[in-house]
């Protein structure tokens, strides 16, 4: 009775899922689905509609789902002895369903192949695993065999999936089992090859994909036998059957990567045979290439042209995807056989040369399957094996220079193939933003290719041919006839792409640029793009033999484009930042015209009085942080008036908004956003002058201003937040020389936090504790702030419920504390802070939010270790004190957030704790690991895992290197996490969220 209910309720739940108009409903039918895959009673009912005639679609779905999922992650439900029925079961469901649905079959499959890594090779027949029981399936040719054969298929596949609960060890197992099989698999689909029948091409298609799947999973097999391996001979025709392309075009290149898994250069020499075999057959495919290339250069034209004759072309020679699919080969073969071209030989100069082909297809998204190939030809043409191009000894600077001689014209070809796929097409404005941001993401790859080619081919012969279309324009500047925009702007793009590879030396092509770039039309793109330009070469400006000439009417094309619409402004401030900064020592003499330009920016006027500035608050910082630059490079006796200068226009308005807030009425009180603009600008002069001494004069004329703004918006987070960062800044560039004003801050800090719980506010004591932790003669005040806020801030996280409500808090907090740890442990360490610190810790440890815990972590983790150090042992005594009476409290705490109360991402912080808290409590630690272990539920854990993990931190805990530990922390992880069930019983018996601080007094 109960059963029938269930599934009538199942059907109900379904029914509503995917018909009930009410959204509610619908939400509700689906969270009752998902509680009820939970169930154990889910095998039996959703088997049983299974094997029902008549099911919809929906329940069949559903149901064979359902057994998948359970089968991966709730195997252990099953009763001992259960498997085979299983297995039975889902075998005769796979034969019913062996014509569809597809989706309904496929879950099936997925689930047989789950049941694979929950039993071992010895629980099939034979003990031969599930490919040998798999080839006794498919003995005879039977109607069964295209579901049996994409179950071969999907088995590789689902290896290394990790919704597959198995224990670490059974997982490692079971791909041993899979890699053994792969010989008996690929003898398995030549015997299902060689069968006849009307229904021959489609399982060929099957046969290669699987084949491909196998080839995928397998690292190694026998070279020789491959070479003349009946599954390569049809892959290889495969590729000249439009029926079996796409599956062979899979297999082939899973071949090529085949011969090349290996490191060992000997691996490749054994697999040369079937490199051999390979490559005639791909390049073969060289002449459809060329002439799917040419057909698309005539469609392509022919829609340019609007031609009457389009229809006539005969464009059939090969469809779009068959055109990728060669497209792969080549790129394929082309980034395996990589130091193979790189030789020069005849044969590697004919394969590189197919893949400039498939770089001039006029389709973008087919060139670009060649881009990772021509990267690692350059580093392969250096002998280099690294991002760095660090060489490699065995690659001579003669044999550089042949490679390079060799291959140098396909690299000038390729610059000219990519450089106009750059150029914004007709009817760009129309473009729907998705349109938009894929032809930028094709821009900014081509950038990358250029750069490529740069290194091969100099960065002054690189240049020179992308500036031959700006050169021919140069004439034409006043015709608007003839005058292409576009052309510019793409030229432009290009040299500023391989700003990086050009010498600094650079003495023909960049002048005539740069002179050219001021007379250029306003377009605002050409002018975005020329702004960009300028700042890519702003380092080479700074040392330019005429730098002084060329920079004055290149900063007022910057002027110009700050008041240019579109994208123009954000990238003229962004130039006028690295123009300021690269070239600071040429511009000290223009300083009063830069603060001039900088007054008008800051006032929102544009270059003349019928024009203004639109730039964003984040655009003017950049404008900021530039003049700041300059400041900086001045000589000592001017820098007070300048900064003077650069702080008005900032103080000013700000000084107003303090006023208007004074004298408004509830309703008119200024904004948040009123407020942070200025102080935001004000933050970044104490960023980027560096000028200590007198920024600390700077800051001690404007506290008394920040003052009534702290007193104003002491409970606007926002705006505290942005006061903090600005005193922050402040306190870093001028370090010491802040003396005087640091004493009347920290009152302010301490009073300004008793009152209202800012977490900014910590963050400005951390950065007082970095700056004056170390000077005795600040012990007293920073004792007494340290006191203060660390007392106030324990108050305010007692529980895990304080810690996830008030995340910043806790981030804030432990960043002080590990400064305190780091810069004045003897304000912190001998006192009674230390245990207080640590009791909230534990408490919030388990915190969700990344940077809080982390935080945290950090900090128990820098006491642990503190004493550990060689001129902190005087520490050991007062921090064992403080640690001992709760490391086993510790420990619960750490291998409960190890095993699922923190995500994995938190692994690498655990592993450096639980390793400090060894080493420095050794023994003990191993004492507390094997209590906390053994709550575990052996169900969950078994006494072995549990002996190899307290066994690694008894390595740990000798003095050993933490590696052991690693895999240790890695695989107890692992296994408690396998399933949801499994980890809610190791949760609750560790109870790592349980732990709050005791209620004061």
């Amino acid at each position: 009775m109960a059963h029938q209910i269930a599934v009538t309720t199942l059907l109900q739940a379904l029914q509503a899922l995917y018909h009930h108009p009410d959204a509610e409903f619908r939400k509700a039918a689906s969270r009752w689905l998902e509680d009820f895959q939970q169930a154990v009673d889910a095998w039996q009912i959703s088997d049983s509609l299974l094997h029902e005639a008549g099911s919809s679609l929906e329940v069949q779905y559903f149901c064979a789902q359902t057994l998948r999922t359970k089968v991966q992650r709730d195997f252990e439900e099953l009763p001992t002895g259960a498997a085979l029925s299983l297995r039975s079961s889902l075998v005769s469901l796979l034969v019913k369903f062996r014509q569809g649905p597809a989706a309904v079959r496929t879950q099936l499959c997925m689930a047989i192949a789950a049941l694979a890594g929950h039993m071992s090779a010895a629980d099939w027949e034979q003990g031969g695993g599930v490919v040998k029981w798999l080839a006794g399936q498919l003995g005879s040719p039977t109607e069964a065999m295209p579901a049996m054969l994409e179950l071969l298929a999907v088995i590789p596949q689902e290896a290394y999936s990790l919704k597959l609960a198995l224990r670490p060890e059974r997982r490692r197992q079971y791909y041993a089992e899979l890699l053994a099989s792969v010989d008996d698999a690929l003898n398995l689909l030549v015997a299902c090859l060689n069968q006849g029948g009307s229904d021959a091409e489609v399982r060929n298609q099957q046969v290669l994909g699987a084949f491909a799947a196998w080839l995928r999973l397998s690292t190694s097999s026998q070279a020789t036998i491959l070479a003349n391996h009946p599954l390569v001979t049809a892959a290889l025709d495969g590729l000249d059957s439009s029926e079996t392309f796409d599956q062979a075009v899979d297999a082939v290149c899973e071949l090529i990567k085949l011969t090349v898994s290996g490191s060992e250069p000997t691996k490749m020499a054994e697999y040369m045979p079937l490199v051999q075999v390979l490559v005639p057959r791909v390049m073969a495919l060289r002449p459809r290439f060329a002439a799917a290339v040419k057909a698309a250069i005539a469609e392509r034209n022919a829609d340019e042209q609007q031609d009457s004759a389009k229809g006539q072309l005969d464009l059939s020679q090969e469809d779009e995807e068959t055109t990728k699919g060669i497209a792969r080969l080549f790129a394929e073969m082309g980034e395996a056989y990589v130091d193979l071209i790189a030789s020069g030989s005849r044969e590697a100069m004919l394969v590189a040369e197919a893949l400039t082909e498939v770089t001039a297809h006029p389709d973008s998204d087919i060139a670009s399957t060649t881009f990772q190939f021509w990267h690692r030809l350059r580093l392969a043409l250096f002998g280099s094996g690294e991002e760095d191009g660090s060489r490699l000894p065995d690659v001579s600077l003669v044999e550089t220079d042949r490679r390079i001689a060799m291959f140098r014209p396909l690299f000038e070809l390729l610059v000219s193939l990519v450089s106009g796929r750059v150029m914004y097409p007709a009817g760009f404005d129309q473009w729907r933003r998705d349109e938009k941001v894929d032809f930028k993401r094709a821009r900014y790859a081509i950038a990358d290719l250029l750069l490529d080619a740069a290194a091969v081919l100099g960065g002054e012969a690189t240049v020179k041919l992308l500036a031959q279309p700006l050169f021919q324009l140069a004439s034409a500047v006043d015709d608007d006839e003839s005058w292409s925009w576009q052309t510019a702007e793409a030229s432009l793009y290009c040299i500023r792409a391989v700003a990086e590879a050009v010498p600094k030396s650079e003495a023909t092509i960049l002048p005539r640029i740069m002179a050219m770039l001021p007379t250029f039309p306003k377009q605002p793109q050409l002018l975005y793009t020329a702004s960009l330009t300028i700042a890519a070469y702003c380092d080479w400006l700074a040392v330019a033999p005429h730098a002084s000439t060329m920079l004055p009417p290149l900063l007022g094309l910057l002027t110009s484009a700050l008041s240019a619409p579109d994208d123009a402004p954000p990238a003229a401030a962004l130039a006028l930042k690295h123009v300021c900064d690269a070239c600071r020592d040429h511009l000290v003499g223009s300083i009063d015209a830069l603060l001039h330009v900088y007054q008008r920016v800051m006032a929102g006027e544009g270059i003349d009085s019928s024009s203004r500035l639109n730039l964003a608050a984040d655009d003017e910082l950049q404008v900021v942080e530039g003049l700041s630059k300059v400041i900086s490079a001045l000589s000592p006796d001017r820098v007070q008036s300048a900064l003077q200068a650069l702080c008005m226009p900032l103080v000013v308005p700000l000084q107003e908004v303090v006023r208007n807030a004074q004298q408004a009425g509830p309703q008119d009180v200024p904004s948040a956003g009123q407020y942070i603009v200025h102080i935001d600008r004000i933050a970044n002069i104490f960023r980027y002058v560096h000028r200590p001494e007198h920024l600390a004069v700077a800051f001690e004329q404007m506290w008394p201003l920040l003052r009534v703004v702290f007193e104003q918006r002491a409970s606007d987070t926002r705006v505290m937040e942005r006061l903090c960062r600005a005193c922050k800044y402040a306190i870093r560039s001028a370090g010491k020389h802040m003396g005087p004003v640091i004493g009347p801050l920290l009152e302010e800090v301490q009073r300004w936090f008793a009152e209202h719980r800012q977490p900014c506010l910590l963050y400005v004591a951390s950065e007082v504790i970095k700056a004056f932790g170390g000077d005795s003669s600040c012990a007293a005040p920073l004792g007494s702030l340290i006191q203060v806020l660390f007392s106030q801030t324990i108050q305010l996280l007692r529980d895990i419920k304080d810690f996830t409500n008030n995340p910043d808090t806790a981030d804030d907090c432990f960043l002080l504390a590990s400064r305190c740890i780091r810069y004045c442990p003897h304000l912190i360490v001998p006192t009674p802070i230390l245990p207080q610190l640590l009791d909230c810790a534990m408490a919030g440890m388990t915190v969700q939010h990344r940077e809080a815990c982390k935080s945290i972590l950090a900090f128990t983790e820098e006491v642990l270790l503190l004493p550990l150090l060689d001129d902190k042992i005087s520490y050991r005594p007062a921090v064992e004190a403080a640690v001992v009476p709760r490391g086993s409290t510790m420990m619960r705490i750490l291998i409960g957030s190890l095993a699922g109360a923190l995500p994995t991402s938190r692994t690498d912080e655990l592993v450096g704790v639980v390793s400090a808290l060894a080493r420095l409590c050794g023994p003990m630690a191993v004492q507390w690991a094997t209590e906390t272990v053994s709550r575990i539920p052996t169900i969950a854990v078994t006494d072995a895992e549990k002996n190899a993990f307290v066994q690694a931190i008894t390595t740990t805990a000798t003095g050993a290197q933490a590696q052991a530990l690693v895999a240790a922390m890695e695989e107890m992880s692992d296994v408690c996490r396998r399933n949801k069930k499994i980890l809610d019983s190791v949760q609750t018996a560790l109870q790592p969220l349980q732990l709050a601080l005791p209620t004061p007094g």
